[in-house]
């Protein structure tokens, strides 16, 4: 196990000649220097099934606790920015697909994989179909998104994907979407490190700034539960607007 012979070198010495306090301070040294969860729980699980099943040590372990994992606020494009990257793009297609992203709050996957048949523009509704056919949703169409799709498919004349790649029968890649979001981040002067998933992150906030309920917008991002709906309230520009520090008393 690399994490082990990792922690061996670091002291110099057999695994079994660490102690339990010489484990916990690598462990934190670990976290404190890398900021890596994922990194620092992996070791830990290395230590556990070593002192554990293989030394028969469980005194060094037995007290260590599992880090909690740091829950990072998503990046979110302002309005403007918004506005600005889209303005950018000069490409329809491009254009469309980015706008679509954003306008109803989608992943990356399920706007590649957006049909013809999935645009219902008499209800303004679009159909996000789950790959394994169990959790179907309608997402939001903006008029001005649903006009603008008509021009496009007018223009480009899809067949089966609404946003084809380089085959009419292959949807547009990740990647060309990634370098379509960076060019239009350059060119309209958006310094933040936003990626495709920005875009829905954005959505989401934009919509609890309006007021929007928090279950509806659970709905419209497909999520299971609210408590992941939730982080979008600390990212909330009117969460704190009305109230009042004491000091202005």
């Amino acid at each position: 196990m690399a994490a082990i012979v990792k922690l061996s070198k670091h002291y110099g010495r057999c695994p079994s000649e660490i102690s339990a306090e010489e484990i916990k301070d690598y462990l934190q040294d670990s976290l404190n220097k890398h900021q890596s969860w994922s990194g620092t729980n992996q070791i830990l699980s290395a230590c556990n099934r070593l002192y554990l099943d293989t030394l028969n040590q469980p005194e060094k372990v037995q007290h260590l606790k599992r880090p909690r994992a740091v829950q990072k606020l998503p990046v979110v494009f302002s309005q403007d920015e918004v506005q600005r990257l889209i303005r950018s793009i000069k490409n329809m297609k491009h254009r469309a697909v980015i706008m679509t992203i954003y306008g109803a709050g989608l992943r990356c996957g399920e706007a590649q994989n957006l049909k013809i048949k999935d645009i219902d523009s008499s209800r303004k509704r679009m159909i996000i179909r789950d790959p394994k056919g169990n959790r179907d949703r309608e997402v939001i169409l903006s008029d001005y998104l649903l006009n603008y799709l008509r021009n496009y498919v007018r223009t480009y004349r899809p067949q089966s994907y609404l946003f084809y790649g380089r085959q009419l029968s292959r949807p547009l890649s990740k990647s060309s979407l990634r370098k379509v979001l960076n060019r239009a981040m350059e060119r309209g002067g958006v310094h933040k490190k936003g990626t495709l998933h920005t875009l829905r992150h954005s959505f989401a906030t934009h919509l609890l700034n309006k007021g929007i309920d928090i279950r509806i917008i659970q709905q419209l991002l497909g999520h299971r539960s609210v408590k992941t709906t939730m982080i979008y309230c600390h990212l909330n520009r009117n969460r704190f607007s009305e109230v009042k520090s004491p000091l202005d008393d």
